[in-house]
């Protein structure tokens, strides 16, 4: 009793008493083991022969209560917060809508709140991944230091540890060179067979998939409780600060091809000649994309080859600009005109990234929506923030380190607003009801995941519909073998139909999913 009703007075008082310091680490890393084994048992019963739906969830908001429990964090900052709210939606959209995305930007939440939790403090997101990353592979094998204070005194090495260098890898030797024996002499061979039979009998009752599944668990929940020594991203995060500050350079040589007077003028030919250049382009780009006219061809190189070139020139015109500005020259007195110059650099940077979201727009216009050309968009957006951040920089002198913290908080915060979408719907109700002007690809549509199928199944007389107006409006495309006719995608959306119902109607209820439900629900009315 005296333990719990006089924890914190006890725990400062063992560090003036090594022994009962060691006792109360034991108990307190007795108490962390049993915990990850709930937690294991409780992942293992969610998980266990059902497929990811309601059960992650359920899992994460038991979890992620218990996270909050394990780190007591006194006060969470805006990063922390901001993660924390994002991933409660995610759990939720994980249940409405269940895409592959959906779920896999779950998990990246996940663990990076774990470690914001683990390392409290991070103020950049690129910083607290980074960390979060290395921490799947390596939490099982630091040591657990309860105490800040005494995080350099006690090294005891972690079960995880015990576990691998006393059992996993003394018995794969002993297994490699069993089998290398087993197999050279057949003598040997039927010595040790019995045992082989022995070990297969002991063996074959066990479920070895209920078993892995509780092993997972362990992994998992071993990863986002225990605390573990940062790689050396926490401490970078927490020295770096928002604002420039002018360092003092001492030159020993009397000729300084790095001066400011020189990084200057240089500056201000390359970008007048840079910003020459891109005028003439962004006239000529506005002329032939902004008011495009189809002709009915591929539109290959127009999009695919003319996009990604134009974003790898945005992302070099960045650098230029950091190149720039990375030091003294942000106090530079006589700096206003390169200011000036990068800003017109980096604002028609802008208008070709608006240029570029203009092709794509074509793009979907003729060819309708798919996954990649909404990737662009979102890449896009980044693109312009990023330039707008670069602004920020040069006129408020802000160091790298608020690029990075401003640009990852908005690359996580974009592309968790994207896995809160149904794209499949998206694009099965936009490239149908499109079909006058726009190509439908059969074979692109029939891979679309389940919850498209209310939207892409059509009756043999509606195709008919559609390819008679795509052979008169896009005769050139639809003669290419590549892509299906109607009769083929209409045999697949049937079989895929079937394949659905039956799955669904045996599906448990651990996996249920609004998705699949809304889906199954629209099929049966059909």
């Amino acid at each position: 009793m005296f333990f719990y009703l006089h924890d914190n007075i006890l725990i400062s008082y063992a560090f003036e008493n090594e022994l009962l310091f060691k006792i109360i680490f034991i108990m307190k890393r007795k108490q962390f083991l049993a915990l990850i084994l709930i937690i294991a048992g409780v992942f293992t019963l969610l998980f266990y022969r059902n497929s990811i739906g309601i059960n992650l969830t359920i899992f994460e908001w038991i979890l992620i209560p218990v996270m909050l429990f394990v780190n007591k964090p006194n006060k969470l900052n805006f990063l922390s917060k901001s993660i924390l709210v994002t991933l409660i939606l995610s759990s939720i959209m994980v249940t409405v809508i269940n895409t592959p995305w959906t779920i896999f930007i779950n998990f990246i939440l996940l663990f990076s709140f774990s470690t914001l939790l683990a390392f409290k403090g991070f103020r950049s997101y690129i910083h607290a991944l980074g960390e979060s990353i290395v921490r799947v592979f390596t939490t099982h094998f630091s040591s657990q230091n309860y105490s800040d204070k005494n995080k350099d005194d006690i090294k005891l090495t972690n079960l995880f540890t015990k576990i691998l260098l006393f059992g996993i890898v003394p018995l794969a030797t002993v297994l490699i060179f069993l089998l290398m024996y087993f197999n050279a002499s057949s003598k040997f061979a039927s010595t040790v067979e019995p045992l082989f039979n022995y070990i297969g009998r002991m063996f074959e009752n066990l479920n070895i998939t209920i078993v892995l599944i509780f092993i997972l668990g362990v992994i998992v929940a071993n990863v986002l409780l225990r605390k573990s020594k940062p790689i050396g991203l926490w401490d970078m995060d927490i020295s770096s600060k928002d604002d420039l500050e002018r360092k003092r350079i001492r030159h020993f040589l009397t000729f300084k091809t790095t001066g400011l007077k020189t990084q200057n003028i240089m500056g201000i030919i390359t970008l007048i000649a840079l910003n020459v250049l891109i005028l003439i382009f962004n006239i000529t780009d506005i002329q032939s994309v902004w008011f495009f006219e189809w002709e009915g061809d591929f539109l290959k190189e127009f999009v695919h080859q003319g996009t990604w070139i134009l974003i790898f020139a945005i992302l070099c015109s960045s650098l230029i600009a950091l190149f720039f500005f990375k030091d003294n020259l942000n106090f530079y007195s006589k700096n206003k005109l390169i200011k000036s110059l990068t800003i017109a650099w980096i604002a028609q940077n802008i208008v070709m990234a608006i240029s570029v979201i203009i092709r794509n727009y074509w793009y979907m216009t003729y060819f309708g929506l798919a996954y990649k050309r909404i990737a662009v968009l979102f890449f896009l957006i980044l693109a312009i923030i990023g330039l707008i951040t670069i602004i920020i920089k040069i006129t408020n002198k802000k160091t790298a380190f608020y690029l990075l913290k401003t640009n990852s908080f908005a690359a996580i915060i974009v592309i968790a607003i994207s896995s809160f979408v149904d794209w499949n719907v998206v694009i099965a109700k936009y490239n149908f009801n499109n079909y006058e002007k726009s190509f439908v690809e059969y074979r692109f549509m029939a891979n679309l995941e389940d919850s498209a199928l209310p939207y892409t199944i059509k009756t043999k007389e509606e195709l008919k519909t559609i390819d008679s107006l795509q052979n008169k409006a896009l005769p050139t495309i639809t003669s290419y073998s590549y892509f299906w006719d109607s009769e083929k995608y209409f045999e697949m959306m049937e079989l895929k139909k079937s394949d659905f119902l039956e799955r669904y109607q045996t599906q448990k209820p651990l996996e249920w999913n609004l998705s699949d439900y809304i889906t199954y629900r629209k099929l049966k009315n059909k």
